[in-house]
């Protein structure tokens, strides 16, 4: 018993250790953000999307529009928006494919500026 906790608190300061050298070589901007590179804020992000989800249905609910459109349907706005969300984020990778270019893309050391 006493050996897992040894090895339960060398693991935690392992991570303080680390998250002490990233805020330390971090630039000042970028610190109060550092929280969101965490294992379990990466993990649980899906929640945050359909939250949002629901939270649109249910102000669809007590703010119904006043003229309804062809493809309007039960919580049609929230899933549009949804999908469109889905849609952005799963082209990122292919965008990233299609637009990304070498390091050295624009010279490295060129005075031609």
């Amino acid at each position: 018993m006493a050996k897992q906790k040894s090895k339960m608190a060398k693991a935690k300061l392992s991570d303080e250790a680390r998250e002490a050298k990233e805020r330390v070589e971090a630039h000042p901007m970028a610190v109060p953000f550092l929280w969101l590179g965490r294992k379990s804020v990466q993990d649980n992000f899906i929640f945050l999307p359909l939250i949002g989800l629901i939270i649109t249905i249910v102000l669809g609910l007590v703010f119904p529009p006043e003229h309804e459109a062809p493809w309007d349907f039960f919580a049609s706005w929230a899933v549009i928006g949804f999908c469109a969300y889905s849609a952005v984020v799963f082209s990122a990778e292919p965008l990233f494919k299609l637009l990304a270019r070498d390091e050295n893309y624009y010279g490295e050391g060129s005075d031609n500026g």
